[in-house]
């Protein structure tokens, strides 16, 4: 039977046995203290969330309204993640029955041979369009080609300045997808400087889509959206942030790695030019915690808005 992301195991602890320990001991004051840490480092880092989301967009053709698409990123398998846990992201985001899946990058953490043993467990992934993908820039500072083609013999359709058009029922989605340049964070000029050339190209990818038609836009780094070209873009999907993976009352995420601070943390944004979806992510890079920023596995509706 399929597992819900509050059941997932995680070595002998689940959620519930986690709860009941927490509140036995909550008068030992010390007890208390020293289960902070392993909430942090080894319940909360898999307790993946399911967030399901409306998406209200002006002007989506009838015959796409109440599209589903489910949303993971971030994976990281390597020395933090292991592949077992892949495994059982992919069996819950199957049991979300969307329509289509997405994968906004970072499959590895530190070395691209881990991107094999990604590619097998996604290819798992089941969905009624299929599953589409873009590098983050982890895969780019590893091997970004050797990524790039296990995900594709896994069946993956990975997008590396590329688009996509679905036909779904006589009208068309397209799918754009935009390499990351493994340049992240510091001042936005800078940045600018280093994705402008990705820019241009997704320009080129506008041209010739019929303005009628939808635009999804997969980009690993959310700061893009910030400069995307003229052409309109209906929706655009990213991660990297992580939601900070530590996220404290009141004060937010200290470390954030974007330009904008805490705008892209995690979550909807309304950017300049089009709306834009923050994935938590999957998996974890150093420091390897979480708190306050569970793991996440994003399920979309898009409405005709």
């Amino acid at each position: 039977m399929t597992q819900t992301a509050d059941e997932i195991i995680i070595g002998a602890v689940t959620r519930r046995s986690f709860i009941k320990v927490a509140c036995g001991t909550l008068l030992g004051g010390a007890t208390l203290c020293a289960l902070g840490p392993l909430y942090a480092a080894q319940i909360e880092p898999h307790w993946i969330e399911i967030i399901r989301l409306n998406i209200n967009l002006p002007g989506l053709p009838e015959a796409l309204d109440g599209l589903t698409i489910a949303q993971l990123s971030d994976f990281h398998l390597g020395p933090y993640v292991n592949r077992e846990y892949i495994r059982q992201s992919v069996e819950l985001a199957n049991g979300l029955g969307a329509d289509i899946n997405v994968l906004t990058g970072d499959f590895v953490y530190s070395s691209a041979r881990y991107s094999h043993a990604c590619a097998q467990e996604l290819a798992l992934l089941r969905a009624r369009y299929g599953t589409y993908a873009v590098l983050g820039n982890h895969d780019i500072w590893t091997n970004a080609d050797e990524v790039a083609n296990n995900l594709s013999q896994a069946g993956i359709i990975v997008l590396r300045d590329e688009k996509f058009s679905l036909d779904l029922d006589d009208t068309r989605l397209w799918i754009l997808g935009t390499e990351d340049t493994g340049h992240t964070g510091g001042f936005f000029s800078d940045f600018r400087k280093m994705w402008q050339t990705s820019a241009d190209r997704l320009a080129t990818l506008l041209d010739g889509i019929p303005s009628a038609e939808p635009r999804l836009l997969l980009v690993h780094n959310p700061d893009f959206t910030e400069m995307l070209p003229e052409g309109r873009i209906d929706l655009a999907l990213c991660g990297h942030t992580h939601g900070g993976q530590i996220r404290l009352p009141l004060l937010g995420s200290p470390i954030v790695p974007s330009c904008f601070g805490q705008k892209y943390a995690a979550g909807l944004v309304s950017g300049p030019r089009t709306i834009t979806y923050v994935n938590r992510g999957i998996g974890l890079i150093p420091p390897p915690v979480r708190f306050n920023c569970r793991p996440e596995i994003t399920l979309l509706h898009l409405k005709s808005g």
